[in-house]
């Protein structure tokens, strides 16, 4: 897996700071780059159609517009200064997320870098209704980060080495090299997970059951997943680095062993459009994510 090349970063407004942009400056440490920095802006003011005519609406929309360019220019300057790539978008839109997918859809970058949307109750990613969208639906590998800078925490890949269809096989393998990458981009040690489920003997089952051996079924069920995973993990020489193979459902494990070993990012995927799938799909995805306190990077077999 190259590093991306072209890097779509949505710039959230005037900041002091802007963590996507730092983040994204981390890959121009190991290649050359393109960044594209990104930002969409409205003003509810002029919806009041009954106070302002056209004209003025339209003069103080280039207003507006001239304006957050001026900034806009201002940050790319300063990659001008470090010598990056990099060129400038400002969209006028009223939703944000449709923006985002517009200007993928037409510039087609390698990764997508955005904050979480956040206010001071909730980080969760699927409570904010634009970050739920683009984890969604977005084509591009998206990364929502939470703070500036990577840290020596691991990266968590989170895989399904029994699946035989051709676009999950694929994303294991896209999930583990992009794993890779970053664990180069970070230095940091990269583990990875799958977990998996196993009938249970539950007291409303009848005696007709007694003859069933639900242990020796868990374990044949664990040491099938961990010698598949263990293969899978050869094909991209990371069988030296940890894993873990955990019974239990997908959206209580993963964000548990994430807390256990600290992790900093979660890389999952999706396929095709409509939403995140396989053993992601769905509310599974959403508890999974609603849990993690980290950054987020979602996948695509395609990339």
């Amino acid at each position: 897996m190259k590093t991306p090349k072209r890097i779509l970063v949505v710039i959230s407004g005037r900041h002091t700071e802007h963590p996507a942009l730092e983040r994204a400056l981390k890959f121009a440490e190991l290649d050359d780059i393109h960044i594209h920095l990104f930002n969409s802006i409205y003003e509810p003011v002029m919806e009041l159609t009954d106070v302002l005519s056209s004209e003025h609406r339209k003069e103080m929309k280039s207003q507006y517009m001239a304006d957050r360019y001026l900034y806009m220019d201002t940050l790319a300057d300063d990659l001008d200064q470090k010598g990056i790539s990099c060129s400038v978008n400002v969209a006028w839109h009223r939703e944000l997320h449709e923006a985002i997918e517009e200007i993928v859809n037409e510039l087609e970058p390698d990764l997508v870098i955005k904050c979480i949307t956040a206010d001071r109750f909730n980080i969760n990613p699927f409570a904010m209704p634009v970050d739920r969208h683009l984890l969604r639906y977005c084509k591009a590998p998206l990364l929502l980060i939470r703070d500036s800078h990577w840290v020596n925490k691991p990266i968590l890949a989170a895989i399904d080495p029994t699946v035989r269809d051709t676009k999950h096989i694929a994303l294991n393998h896209n999930i583990l090299e992009y794993s890779k990458m970053l664990a180069q981009v970070t230095k940091t040690q990269l583990h990875s997970v799958n977990t998996f489920e196993t009938p249970n003997m539950g007291p409303s089952m009848d005696v007709g059951w007694a003859n069933i051996d639900f242990q020796s079924i868990k374990v044949d069920t664990t040491n099938a997943h961990k010698n598949k995973m263990e293969t899978l993990l050869k094909e991209h020489d990371l069988f030296i680095n940890p894993y873990h193979v955990l019974e239990g459902r997908a959206d209580i494990v993963i964000p548990d062993i994430a807390k256990k070993i600290d992790a900093q990012l979660l890389i999952l995927g999706t396929v095709g459009r409509t939403g995140l799938s396989g053993a992601f799909i769905g509310n599974t995805a959403e508890h999974i994510l609603a849990n993690m306190n980290c950054d987020i990077l979602t996948l695509k077999p395609n990339l």
